[in-house]
C-alpha cells in the first residue's frame, strides 16, 4: 500500500479545508507554510513534511487514519517524529519519502533493514548511511545482487570500493553484475577493467560490447588500435567511437578485399563523406549497381546531391 499517494492526500486536504470554508492562504498561515505549498499538496504535486500531518489533522477536523488510509496513523506519525522512538522496517519505508533525511538515518541506525527494505529505502538515505547499511550484509550470499539494487543511490567512492573489493577478484566470472553496474561506476574504473581483462578468454565478445557505452572514446580507440583484426569488436564498438576514428576503418577496410564485405556495418556510423568516398570509388570501378547502391541510405543530404552530379 502507497500511504503518501499524492494525488489522495491533496484531495483530502482540498476538500476539509473548502468543509472548512478556508482558503489555501488561510490554511498555509495556520501551518506555517507558504500558500504555493498548500497548492502544490491539494494539485498532488507533493505531500505535506511529516511535521505539518499532526497540525492538518487538528486544523480541518481531519482523521490522519483517513488522510493516510493506514489504520494507526496517528500512533506512527508520532513516533516517527519522536526522536526516541524506535520504528519498525515496514514504518520507516512507508514514512520515508515525508520524513527529512536526518531523521531518516537516525531511525535507521536502529533498525536492521533487509534487502528488499534497503532497495526501498535508498532514495531517503544519506550516502553513509545507505553505504553503513549495505556493508551489513557483505556476507550474505545475495550482497552483489543487493549492491546492483541500490547502485543507483551509492557514492562513487563507495560503489568503487565495493567493485574493487567484492566484483573484480572474481572477474570476469561476474561479469554481468559488473555489466549492471556499470552505468553507475566511475569511467576511470570501467577503463582499467576493460583494458586489464580484453585478451581474457572468459571475457568474451557479449561481456565486452556492454562496457562500450560507459568507457572513455579515447580509451576504447586505443584498446581497438592495439587490436586491429578484432572486426567484430570494431563493428560492435563503432558506435561510441569519434568520427575520425570510424572514417579511418571505414577506408582501411574499403581498400582490403578480405574486409570489404563488412563495410555496410560501419556505414550506419561512418561520415557520410567517407562513404560517398567508397560510392564514387564503386562507381568509377563500374562495380555492380547493387553493390554501391546499398550504401546511399547513409550519405546526406549534400553528398547525395553531389553523387547525383557527378553520374
Amino acid at each position: 500500500m502507497i500511504i503518501f499517494d499524492a494525488n489522495r492526500i491533496g484531495k483530502k486536504i482540498a476538500a476539509a479545508r473548502k468543509a472548512k470554508n478556508m482558503t489555501q492562504n488561510d490554511l498555509a498561515d495556520q501551518l506555517g507554510v507558504s500558500y504555493q505549498a498548500v497548492s502544490n499538496w491539494e494539485r498532488g504535486q507533493s505531500v505535506p513534511d511529516i511535521d505539518k500531518y499532526a497540525d492538518l489533522s487538528q486544523i480541518l477536523d481531519l482523521s490522519l487514519d483517513d488522510l493516510l488510509n493506514t489504520a494507526d496513523a496517528a500512533h506512527k506519525v508520532t513516533i516517527v517524529q519522536d526522536d526516541t522512538a524506535k520504528v519498525d522496517a515496514d514504518t520507516l519505508k512507508d514514512f520515508a519519502p515525508v520524513m527529512k533525511p536526518a531523521q531518516v538515518d537516525e531511525k535507521a541506525d536502529d533498525v536492521d533493514l533487509s534487502p528488499d527494505y534497503l532497495k526501498d529505502i535508498a532514495p531517503f538515505l544519506s550516502d553513509e548511511a545507505l553505504f553503513k547499511q549495505l556493508m551489513k550484509h557483505r556476507d550474505a550470499p545475495s550482497f552483489l545482487q543487493q549492491v546492483v539494487a541500490v547502485a543507483p543511490f551509492l557514492a562513487d567512492d563507495d560503489l568503487n570500493k565495493i567493485v574493487e573489493k567484492y566484483v573484480l577478484p572474481n572477474f570476469p566470472g561476474n561479469s554481468q553484475v559488473l555489466s549492471k553496474l556499470l552505468p553507475f561506476m566511475d569511467e576511470r574504473v570501467a577503463n582499467e577493467v576493460l583494458t586489464a581483462h580484453w585478451a581474457d578468454p572468459d571475457f568474451d565478445r557479449k561481456a565486452r560490447h556492454k562496457f562500450y557505452p560507459f568507457v572513455d572514446p579515447a580509451a576504447l580507440q586505443a584498446l581497438l588500435a592495439k587490436h586491429p583484426d578484432e572486426v567484430n569488436a570494431i563493428v560492435d564498438a563503432a558506435p561510441f567511437l569519434d568520427d575520425e576514428a570510424i572514417a579511418y576503418y571505414f577506408k582501411t577496410w574499403a581498400a582490403d578485399p578480405d574486409l570489404a564485405p563488412s563495410l555496410s556495418k560501419l556505414a550506419p556510423f561512418a561520415p557520410s563523406s567517407a562513404v560517398a568516398d567508397h560510392v564514387r570509388h564503386l562507381i568509377k570501378t563500374g562495380a555492380d549497381r547493387n553493390e554501391w547502391h546499398a550504401f546511399l541510405p547513409f550519405l546526406d543530404d549534400d553528398d547525395l546531391l553531389s553523387l547525383g552530379k557527378s553520374m
